[in-house]
């Protein structure tokens, strides 16, 4: 299974990088020529300044850009004054931020704690734009890949195996979905005995279901449900399913709701699903393995790179790092 927090910040990471608003990549060095004038730096025209702090265009392109997808920020662009709004909000928020810092709001314990814990994203958020290309060129599924997982993990491609019964269902006083006058629980045992008798007797499913039954699901189909895949009912009833004879009533099966008549008229166990019918699940299943497969040793190689410790390990006090040349 895939780690639910952990891939709450890598994956999408991996997938789709946010570019960095405030930053460009270095220019290759030019070959030598005679000096130049110095090149103006580019413009980062400043926007206000709030308490002691300076507010640029690039600081609010860096707001934009956490703030928005890319689609709200095309339509931002598109929206005449919109992007002024937004300028507007920004520098409100700077300005509450002002009066929360003179006030000393910054200073406290907890707030130091939850900036540890959003430099935490934002750090991990920077390792994937690093190395988030190298993590996605082994992360690409090859051809055969999809097939290999699917020989591999025959009980993942398995159906779950159906049946076909005729049922009636005798509540009980304390009975799930049970109504008033549910019978006690040694009487409605009786009263599918009863039932079970007249079926023996020879009293068709459609009488006998009609008569006993209170399963508004079968009782005017002769009891009948078709075709279900096990595992949708509870499982005394489908245990009873897969051990009775084919094609008689069994004995009274005691559930949540009650008593049941059962009488199988078919089952189907499990059966290995033919590659192509599960050709798409078994891609999607594989790519997932091969990409828990490839975080799980990127992981790996980081606890060998930092210390790593947890549990009754972690209580420990840390080794002294040895010194370095060796002993003499």
């Amino acid at each position: 299974m895939l780690r639910p927090a952990l891939w709450a910040l890598i994956p999408a990471l991996l997938v789709a990088q946010a570019p960095k608003s405030a930053t460009k990549p270095a220019a290759k060095p030019a070959a030598a020529k005679a000096p130049a004038a110095t090149a103006p730096a580019p413009q980062d025209p400043v926007l206000a300044r709030i308490g002691d702090r300076t507010l640029r265009a690039s600081d609010l392109d860096l707001f934009l850009s956490l703030t928005l997808n890319p689609q709200q920020r095309m339509q931002m662009e598109l929206v005449e004054g919109a992007k002024g709004e937004y300028q507007k909000q920004f520098l409100e928020l700077q300005l509450m931020a002002a009066k929360a810092r003179k006030d000393g709001l910054n200073r406290s314990q907890d707030f130091r704690r939850r900036m540890e814990l959003m430099e935490l994203q934002v750090l991990v958020q920077e390792l994937m734009q690093r190395e988030g290309p190298a993590l996605q060129a082994k992360m690409k599924l090859g051809e055969e890949a999809p097939k290999a997982y699917y020989d591999q993990h025959p009980d993942k491609f398995r159906s779950k195996g159906s049946f076909s019964v005729r049922h009636l269902l005798v509540p009980m006083k304390g009975a799930r979905n049970a109504p008033e006058d549910a019978l006690p629980e040694a009487e409605a045992k009786a009263r599918a005995l009863q039932a079970k008798a007249e079926l023996e007797g020879g009293k068709s499913w459609d009488e006998v279901a009609k008569a006993f039954s209170t399963d508004p699901g079968s009782k005017d189909k002769g009891g009948l449900y078709e075709n279900i895949d096990f595992g949708n009912f509870v499982p005394p009833f489908e245990e009873a399913v897969r051990t009775q004879a084919l094609g008689k009533p069994g004995e009274p099966v005691r559930t949540d709701f009650g008593f049941h008549v059962i009488q199988v008229e078919n089952r189907k166990d499990p059966e290995l699903q033919p590659f192509e019918a599960v050709k798409e699940q078994a891609q999607q299943m594989a790519q997932v393995a091969l990409q828990e497969s490839v975080l799980q040793a990127y992981l790996d190689g980081l606890k060998k790179e930092i210390p790593y410790r947890v549990g009754d390990a972690a209580k420990a006090p840390a080794a002294a790092p040895k010194p370095k040349g060796g002993s003499k």
